[in-house]
């Protein structure tokens, strides 16, 4: 019986980074990652960027030295929301507005492997690069009734503390009665990390979200 000796064909990624001349792990990198957006998180307009940072002199011995350097970022559409601010999930909750009626904005996503090493520096030139958020708007549902009113007013929605940490929530009031809630994003990363691969590692991709700023937690009761 005849044997088949040969090769087995290539990987869908394996012949993308052939086909890229990619020579080193590092410029394969964020093919993986956006390889791995595409084919199995289902993201699309998927795109790369290349960014120059500048990162400061520290008076740290152990970290880098100053001056420019560049990195690679992604973006994309996600199918779904990949963080909604407790601002505006509470908004969402009362009054039983599904979150896929919101359109999705551009992610973006900073390629990283377990091998790196990066300091906050270098992290805040990454954020200074980034676009602002856009803001996001919301009609309620219709109100029962009217009252009639004919004042205008605009006020910040109490709840979160918003403007302490550079996330804002406003509630525009036209004749009286809610017309639109708004939320403004701090701006926000995804953290692309590949696990190691070989000796027990198996590539795997994990992503975590780094936000500028800080959500304060909401108190339960």
């Amino acid at each position: 019986m005849a044997t088949n000796n040969s090769p087995p064909e290539p990987s869908a990624l394996s012949s993308l980074i052939t086909s890229s001349g990619a020579k080193t792990a590092s410029e394969s990198l964020p093919l993986e990652i956006l390889h791995n957006l595409q084919y199995q998180h289902n993201w699309t307009d998927l795109k790369r960027h290349i960014v120059h940072i500048n990162v400061a002199a520290s008076s740290t011995p152990s970290t880098a030295a100053s001056g420019e350097t560049t990195a690679t970022l992604i973006s994309g559409l996600p199918p779904r929301h990949s963080y909604v601010h407790p601002d505006l999930q509470n908004y969402l909750v009362r009054h039983s507005i599904d979150e896929s009626s919101i359109p999705v904005q551009r992610e973006f996503v900073l390629p990283l492997s377990l091998s790196e090493t990066w300091t906050l520096g270098r992290f805040c030139a990454v954020f200074d690069q980034l676009p602002e958020r856009d803001v996001v708007s919301v009609t309620p549902p219709a109100p029962r009734s009217d009252d009639g009113g004919q004042s205008q007013s605009q006020s910040s929605n109490g709840s979160g503390n918003g403007h302490a940490n550079g996330n804002s929530s406003v509630h525009v009031h036209v004749h009286g009665r809610p017309t639109a809630y708004e939320h403004h994003d701090q701006k926000r990363v995804l953290l692309g990390m590949r696990a190691k691969t070989g000796g027990g590692g198996d590539g795997t991709v994990v992503y975590y979200i780094m936000q500028e700023g800080e959500v304060k937690p909401r108190q339960n009761g």
